[in-house]
């Protein structure tokens, strides 16, 4: 079994594929005020670099722990799938 799946608990797992979520949800709601409210300037463009810094980061966490949560299947090398001469 992979050591990366004994050190994280399935619990883990789920709170980290929560929080994931909820960094990506956050992160387009602040996009969409920054751009609804028409915010100029630094301060707009560091709103929206922000949320789409948070939806990036978030869907990278969300997929990273939906995957470990996957059972592996490890590879196994096979010369030939065809007829044997």
């Amino acid at each position: 079994m992979n050591t990366v799946k004994k050190a994280w608990s399935t619990r883990t797992l789920r709170w980290l594929s929560i929080v994931a979520i909820l960094a990506v949800v956050v992160g387009f709601v602040l996009v969409l005020i920054s751009v609804g409210m028409e915010w100029h300037g630094f301060g707009g463009g560091f709103a929206v670099g922000a949320g789409v810094g948070l939806m990036v980061v978030g869907s990278y966490f969300w997929g990273y722990s939906s995957g470990l949560r996957k059972p592996t299947v490890s590879g196994a090398w096979r010369p030939s799938e065809g007829e044997p001469r």
